[in-house]
């Protein structure tokens, strides 16, 4: 009776929540087919982190926990994507087939949800369709939603999040407190910069206005008890088993000033006439978390709209822009890019969009107010304009030959060194270890465990492949990796007699020199 009833009142919810967002519906539709338009050729692209969260899928599902294709334990990120992958395996048997409709999906939801938020704002239609529009077309966006990464998953949560968090915030009741809580768990196991989440929402009730200080520290320890819950778990999980709580991190070597200048090019990127903007990336990056946070604390003190979907949607912003630039100035990993400020794309455009229409029902003279909409329209066709215009390059690309990574037609159909590969297995039989320089490529055609190659940063793996007496190594000229041994290096410590040899790559012999 009790499951009859919550799935009636769960229908009567959508059918409400869809009736009023017809508008969000079509988007989302249009998302899902973009989405699936730039997959056909053969599927999502693959990098090598995909390869990290599908094989740590894999060995899940044999029983074997989380461990990746090196069978080294996956502790460089979180587990939940990987969970969620096992469960797609589980239920349809093949990543690559099923995932490009996941992550349709996934976009759909993130549209549908951005334009129900947009609707319960003080934004007028035309206004709502500039933002569905700026998103569901958005290169940031597609970029990772064609991609086999866990930030599809994140974004969407991010999304669901803020939905929540108003809820939340409109009635400061224990269950809907439970339930941000809990979503925010769930974010922060599916990327680490989830933490983010987990300080907006500890901000956000701290700061507070309308709970008195003892329910307020009351809340904020329940939220943060059960936000950072399965965070902890993984935590120890990994000590448990590499002695290191999120892989071998190195220190830093990017300057703070050098992360806010690829920070501005992104947000640059994101913006109409990029070409100008990304003149003064510094600026602009500076310039922009200046504003927000300026904004944010003069709501703050003024007491305006704390529950509001615009507050919480900027102080994601403010949280997880800090956490990106302080994370990536005291430890190395990739160039702030696209990909690692997604996660904030849909909020930025909230923001943004929340400040214009603002300023348009200020005291302005009707001229004035009349020269703001034309220009923000014109903005807007810009913006529009132009990624229209990359979406149908991007289209015509990915049709050709495939999305960039371990899928594109160089790896998946002209690959001689694959081919043998996977149609002679007797190489990954023999006792020596086998190391490759695109190991991820290996474990995704042929599901077989090797070593990658280690990168010059970590010394003491070069160590162990310089001690190896007799290894494989199986080197694809195609591979572009920067950070692992180059050929010469290799050659410095070992002698290499070719096994065999093919249009782009060589498996070879390694004796020690």
């Amino acid at each position: 009776m009790l499951s009859e009833t919550l799935y009636f009142w769960l229908n009567i919810i959508a059918l409400n929540l869809i009736k009023s967002n017809i508008d969000s519906l079509v988007a989302a539709l249009l998302g899902t087919v973009i989405i699936i338009s730039l997959t056909q050729h053969s599927g999502l692209g693959i990098s090598p982190d995909s390869i990290y969260y599908m094989s740590a899928a894999d060995s899940f599902l044999a029983g074997k926990g989380f461990y990746q294709f090196d069978n080294k334990p996956f502790v460089m990120f979180p587990v939940f994507y990987p969970f969620v992958l096992s469960g797609l395996k589980w239920l349809f048997g093949n990543y690559l087939q099923i995932t490009p409709y996941y992550n349709a999906l996934l976009f759909g939801i993130t549209i549908f949800f951005s334009g129900a938020m947009l609707e319960k704002t003080n934004h007028v239609k035309w206004v709502k369709w500039i933002v569905l529009l700026l998103i569901t077309l958005s290169p940031s966006l597609l970029e990772i939603y064609t991609m086999l990464w866990s930030e599809t998953l994140f974004v969407t949560e991010i999304v669901i999040f803020i939905w929540l968090c108003k809820k939340y915030f409109e009635t400061y009741q224990l269950k809907h407190l439970l339930i941000i809580a809990a979503v925010s768990a769930i974010v922060a196991n599916t990327r680490l910069a989830g933490i983010s989440v987990i300080a907006t929402g500890g901000i956000l009730i701290l700061m507070s206005h309308d709970l008195q200080w003892s329910k307020k520290l009351k809340h904020a320890f329940v939220y943060g008890f059960v936000s950072i819950s399965l965070f902890v778990i993984n935590l120890i999980r990994n000590a448990t088993l590499s002695h290191t709580l999120t892989g071998n991190r190195q220190k830093g070597v990017t300057p703070f000033l050098e992360n806010l200048k690829y920070y501005g090019l992104v947000i640059s990127d994101w913006l109409p006439f990029s070409s100008w903007t990304s003149l003064f990336p510094v600026l602009l990056g500076g310039l922009f978390l200046l504003i927000i946070g300026g904004i944010f604390m003069y709501r703050f003190l003024r007491k305006i709209e704390h529950n509001s979907y615009e507050k919480i949607a900027a102080t994601f912003t403010l949280m997880y822009s800090a956490f990106m630039l302080i994370v990536a100035t005291i430890s190395r990993f990739e160039t702030i890019n696209n990909r690692l400020l997604s996660p904030f794309y849909i909020p930025f455009l909230f923001t943004i969009s929340f400040y214009i229409v603002g300023m348009l029902k200020l005291g302005f003279s009707n001229t004035v107010k009349f020269v703001l909409k034309v220009t923000m329209l014109l903005l807007s066709f810009v913006a529009i304009l132009t990624y229209a215009k990359r979406y149908t390059a991007t289209y015509h690309e990915n049709n050709q030959g495939g999305i960039g990574g371990y899928t594109d037609d160089d790896w998946r159909v002209s690959s001689g060194l694959l081919n043998h590969l996977k149609s002679n297995s007797g190489l990954f039989k023999t006792n020596q270890t086998i190391y490759s320089n695109a190991a991820h490529a290996v474990y995704l055609y042929t599901q077989q465990h090797i070593q990658i190659l280690p990168e010059r940063k970590y010394p003491q793996l070069v160590s162990e492949f310089n001690e190896n007496p007799s290894p494989i190594l199986i080197w694809f000229s195609n591979e572009d990796n920067p950070e692992v041994l180059t050929m010469e290096e290799v050659q410095k410590t070992k002698k290499l007699q070719i096994i065999c040899k093919f249009n782009d790559g060589v498996i070879y012999q390694c004796t020690s020199k």
